[in-house]
């Protein structure tokens, strides 16, 4: 008989962050240098590297837009230690051929440091080798050249600069191309959309003092979205409104651990006893997202809970919105859904409560094919009640990178918003005119 093999038993965590998310930042600062180097690279004047909750800017790092401190996450210091990271070692590029590198994790990839210098690897290549900055530009412009505007794409990251983004997109339409976009088109392109045929702006419709300010019986919807694990800061804003008595429901189909129960490290208390994030948690079916919601509204409706000022006055539409709502059967809604009626009628039940109410959401929601919908759908739910245009209440998509709204403005976009492109024309009059006078002078 053979013995079997004996594996060690993993003890499920309890909840999501807490002391494992310490040790891990430390952990990572020792590696890139030391605990006082990172620290000091975090408390610069910079953007947090990584999500676009707020923090740093000329306020200086590890703090929000209202200065409290210290609001920093895992995730920021794991990016924050891999830029302070030392060059890839000229080795590495010897020893690994494309073959080997396609067989490294993307962690593994990311453990040898950071690119330097450009690199290149030819058609018939075996591995990247390290030219010269003027060997590189030299290739790139002769590229372009050869090459038909039409057929080429301009990407940017939402991690770059305002004035990078600028340059980006000029250089592009110079070139001779609209096809411009931004991380966005990837993530939050739905949002986008959808909000402006709302509110006519692609942005959030609150900002920091709407969310920090939420208390007693408000509550806050996350929707499609795992803050605990992408957006960890968001987690400390939570704990507060959850101490002043907000409610939290998240609507997710898988059950995130960190949603449930979270221990905050920057809060004692929580860090200690951990901090009950849900108060619900609805699981519908991937795709049921629509089919919830017009069960949410429908629910709004029979308890008599609409705002009938706000949608008379401030809303288009809402008479046929209100049709199609009372047209949808429950038995439609909660197979479409897959939620039973009694636990969709009590989220819209506690909502109907609420004094004020923040719905967040992330690429839970977007990435479908119907992912214009189903933010139109959260908007409309919002407005039902007046929860628009007012403090404490409003739209938040969460996004992922630092800048992305800020790159989108500089126009990293296909279609550059009428205000930028009449400002271009503007300056190119002016230089225009600028180089005839001193072709006249000469």
């Amino acid at each position: 008989m053979t013995r079997g093999v004996a594996f060690p038993t993993v003890r499920r965590p309890k909840a999501g962050g807490g002391i494992h998310a310490i040790v891990y930042s430390v952990r990572a600062a020792r590696k890139a240098g030391g605990i006082r180097a990172t620290y000091r690279a975090l408390r610069s004047r910079n953007a947090c590297k990584t999500c676009a909750l707020g923090m740093g800017g000329q306020l200086g790092g590890m703090v929000n837009e209202a200065g409290h401190f210290p609001e920093v996450c895992k995730k920021s210091i794991q990016a924050m230690t891999a830029d302070m990271a030392g060059a890839i070692k000229d080795a590495f590029w010897e020893n690994f051929d494309l073959e080997a590198m396609g067989r490294l994790t993307s962690r593994e990839l990311e453990a040898m440091g950071r690119i330097t210098k450009p690199m290149y690897a030819g058609p018939l290549d075996q591995r990247y080798r390290p030219i010269s900055w003027d060997e590189a530009l030299h290739r790139i412009t002769r590229k372009l050249i050869a090459t038909d505007p039409r057929e080429t794409f301009f990407y940017m990251s939402g991690r770059s600069s305002n004035e990078a983004a600028f340059l980006l997109q000029v250089l592009a339409r110079v070139y001779g191309t609209n096809n411009v976009n931004n991380c966005s088109y990837y993530c939050h392109q739905a949002s986008g959309v959808a909000l402006s045929s709302v509110t006519g702006s692609g942005t959030a419709t609150i900002v920091l003092d709407d969310m920090e300010g939420l208390g007693e019986d408000d509550v806050l919807f996350l929707i499609g979205a795992n803050p605990a694990s992408n957006h960890p800061r968001l987690m400390s804003t939570i704990n507060r409104i959850k101490r002043r008595g907000a409610k939290v429901v998240v609507i997710n189909p898988l059950k995130e651990l960190g949603l449930v129960r979270f221990r905050v490290p920057s809060s004692p208390t929580s860090l200690l006893f951990g901090t009950r994030v849900a108060d619900e948690y609805l699981q519908p079916h991937i795709g049921g997202d629509i089919a919830l919601l017009t069960g949410l509204a429908k629910r709004v409706l029979e308890n008599g809970a609409v705002d009938e000022a706000f949608v008379s006055t401030r809303a288009e539409g809402y008479e046929e919105f209100r049709a199609s709502i009372e047209a949808a059967s429950w038995e439609e809604i909660v197979e479409g859904s897959g939620v039973p009626r009694a636990e969709i009628e009590r989220v819209a039940d506690l909502y109907c409560r609420a004094p004020n109410a923040v719905f967040a959401w992330a690429m839970g929601v977007t990435h479908h094919t119907h992912g214009v919908g189903n933010v139109r759908a959260i908007a409309n739910l919002a407005m039902m009640r007046g929860m628009l245009g007012r403090p404490r209440a409003g739209l938040l998509p969460i996004r992922g990178h630092s800048n992305v709204q800020g790159i989108g403005s500089m126009g990293v976009t296909p279609r550059l918003k009428q205000a930028v492109f009449e400002h271009l024309e503007r300056q190119r009059e002016r230089r225009d005119r600028r180089d005839g006078a001193v072709a006249t002078r000469a």
